[in-house]
């Protein structure tokens, strides 16, 4: 069979060092699969085996040298890379041992280098571990993706620094002996030292360390004369790079000129955007690969070192055209991992249509705002089970003549595990095509990955070919078409909106979100939506995007508060800041819908009017439970799946549709 994607599958020299392919993990893994172990836990190690499969390089995880944090604020992400302390012989056993099997899955591995503790740990003459703390004054602090930007002024003392330096050729020389292949070094976004150093926006300092280009690059290029030290050549040097920064800070020429100063020390350059946030593509960015040129520029500059590029990789024919064009040498990915583990074997089999589209939901970083953090992918529901995950699966004993009730999400995810495990499956689907409660997003182009994945789902049934379609058949309990005739009925008839009881609500002038976003050309010139969730604020960007004047009421104190806090909400709330027909209440309560006006409270009691012509409602959904549990005397086993038993989300409906299936 002719390889499909022969540049991205083709291996290439780093160093020393052969890739068995063009593509890397770069640094993520299940965020909170960690207990309180301090070493890597059964999860962790299953996930990385996973990824070592595909992956010619995987960068792994970090030394813990901030011993003392005890807790995990719900704001915050300190779980994002759970780090270890290798210090610990304990711990040493595991890492070795899970490094050995990579290796033996002919998968280079990385270890992180990063600065973003309370603490560095410095080993000094004598062999003794001090804890430096380099958060000395109020200006100086770390910075976590695109928060306030950190200060580097003069008051970080000099030996400090010195012995900063030394902790990360310290922290390479640990790596090494726990036979790492490789280290990889954060300068991305001012989120870490070397980084905070080099940009002129948070670098004050008046003396070597500060000023022009060369003083703020001092600290980055002593610390990679450190670390190369004691890699020596037999060990490769990644940094992950930020090409340019916004307004204020150092731009891609200037970007170009430090690579060549730090070239002699560098084996691959992983090029990175401007901010963390934006680092991770979510839908409103409609380019897939938004960094690409950043990344290409800096190939044509001709360094001796291999140039990866991370955000938004997933596609491999994009990824192969990029290699065979010369833009990178190396594509990184992440949540292509996470969503995929078996990405490299689908497209080197020819099955790249096989691949789960990710939604670029960032759910693999957190849920909502007060949500507890917890390891899941909305698509791929092995994804934080690997442990719990071989209790799930039964053996599938005998074939079983199955019918499902309902053609969304839900039930396409069914269909398929159920005809994956040898059953015959039927869905009944009551409208004339397959998609549910996510067919609106043929509609809206920011939708774009969610109408990928709602694609692929339909393409996945159709090639089954133990799975039947009946599409235009609205079935209720009883039927003779269903009734006495399968082994195993699942309803997945989804749920309903929920229609607020004030005067008003079951008007001529008012829908609901998800018929608006199908039908926009019903919508008036003024539109108020009640209901300023994620999928309310999504609704009203769409319409206000094609020149509505648009205004969101929102019960709570902020819009959106449902979405994923960590990286998406913030570049959401960009994009709706951007249109200018776009507007919000928050601490609103609609009070009355009228035919040209909706009258709402605010937080003080005092009512207001907005004229309007159209009202879109989307303050929540209501299970069709009734309607599902009536199905139940049709079949000796009957199963419920995704909102018709709660409403939820993709990713709470693949996990239900993933327990549920392995039990049949």
């Amino acid at each position: 069979m002719e390889c499909q994607y022969p540049n991205l599958l083709k291996p290439v020299k780093a160093g020393k060092f052969i890739l068995k392919n063009r593509l890397q993990s770069s640094n993520s893994m299940p965020h909170f699969s960690m207990g309180p172990e301090e070493y890597p836990a059964d999860p962790i190690i299953a996930h990385f085996m996973g990824r070592s499969r595909g992956a010619a390089f995987v960068t792994l995880c970090g030394v813990d040298d901030n011993l003392d944090n005890g807790f995990i604020p719900d704001s915050m992400d300190f779980s994002h890379f759970p780090d270890f302390d290798m210090y610990n012989p304990k711990c040493q056993n595991y890492m070795t041992e899970l490094v050995d099997a990579m290796h033996a899955q002919n998968t280079l591995v990385s270890g992180s280098l990063f600065s973003a503790n309370k603490k560095f740990r410095y080993i000094n003459e004598n062999g003794e571990h001090e804890f430096i703390n380099a958060c000395i004054n109020k200006q100086f602090k770390m910075q976590m993706a695109d928060g306030p930007d950190a200060i580097i002024d003069d008051s970080l003392d000099k030996e400090i620094i010195r012995k900063i330096i030394k902790s990360y050729g310290q922290r390479t020389a640990l790596y090494k002996k726990l036979g790492f292949d490789a280290v990889t070094i954060h300068m991305s976004y001012r989120a870490q030292l070397p980084s905070q150093f080099l940009s002129p926006i948070c670098n004050k300092r008046t003396d070597e360390y500060g000023g022009d280009l060369e003083g703020r690059a001092r600290f980055a290029l002593e610390m990679l004369e450190e670390v190369r030290k004691a890699a020596g050549s037999d060990m490769l040097i990644e940094i992950q790079f930020s090409a340019k920064e916004p307004k204020g800070g150092y731009d891609i020429d200037e970007g170009i000129e430090f690579l060549r100063m730090a070239e002699k020390y560098l084996d691959i350059v992983q090029v990175r955007s401007a901010g963390g946030d934006e680092n991770h593509p979510i839908p409103f960015e409609l380019r897939k690969t938004p960094f690409l040129n950043l990344a290409a520029r800096i190939k044509a500059e001709g360094f001796d070192f291999l140039v990866s590029n991370v955000g938004g990789y997933f596609d491999p024919a994009l990824s192969d055209a990029a290699i065979r064009e010369g833009k990178v040498d190396l594509v990184a990915m992440a949540r292509a991992w996470i969503s995929n583990p078996d990405y490299t074997e689908l497209i080197s089999s020819g099955r790249a249509d096989d691949l789960v589209p990710c939604l670029r939901c960032n759910k693999c970083h957190g849920r909502g705002k007060d949500d507890v953090f917890v390891t899941t992918c909305s698509v791929n529901p092995l994804f934080g089970f690997e442990k719990v995950s071989p209790y799930m699966e039964r053996p599938t004993g005998q074939k079983k003549k199955i019918a499902i009730i309902g053609g969304g999400p839900g039930g396409m995810r069914s269909a398929i595990y159920l005809a994956d495990r040898g059953h015959n499956v039927t869905i009944y689907e009551a409208s004339e095509e397959l998609g549910g409660a996510i067919r609106h997003s043929d509609y809206v182009p920011f939708k774009w990955t969610l109408k990928d994945y709602k694609d692929y789902l339909i393409a996945q049934v159709n090639k089954r070919k133990n799975i039947t379609v009946k599409l235009s058949t609205l079935l209720r309990a009883g039927d003779k078409e269903i009734h006495g005739k399968y082994d195993v009925i699942i309803a997945a008839i989804g749920a309903e909106p929920v229609i607020p009881n004030i005067p008003g609500a079951v008007g001529s002038n008012v829908t609901i979100a998800t018929h608006a976003l199908m039908h926009s050309e019903e919508i008036g010139k003024n539109a108020v939506i009640i209901g300023g969730g994620e999928v309310g604020v999504e609704t009203g960007m769409f319409l206000a995007q094609s020149g509505r004047n648009v205004t969101v009421l929102e019960m709570r104190d902020i819009l959106a508060a449902d979405s994923t806090w960590i990286h998406y909400r913030d570049m959401m709330k960009e994009e709706w800041e951007k249109i200018g027909t776009f507007h919000s209440v928050v601490n609103a309560t609609a009070k009355e819908i009228t035919a040209d006006h909706v009258t709402y409270t605010d937080k003080d009691g005092t009512d207001h009017e907005i004229p309007s012509d159209s009202v879109i409602l989307s303050v929540g959904m209501r299970a069709k439970t009734d309607d599902a549990l009536a199905f139940y005397d049709d079949a000796p086993a009957f199963y419920m799946i995704g909102d018709c038993k709660r409403p939820g989300t993709i990713q709470t409906t693949n996990r239900n549709a993933y327990g549920v299936c392995m039990n049949i």
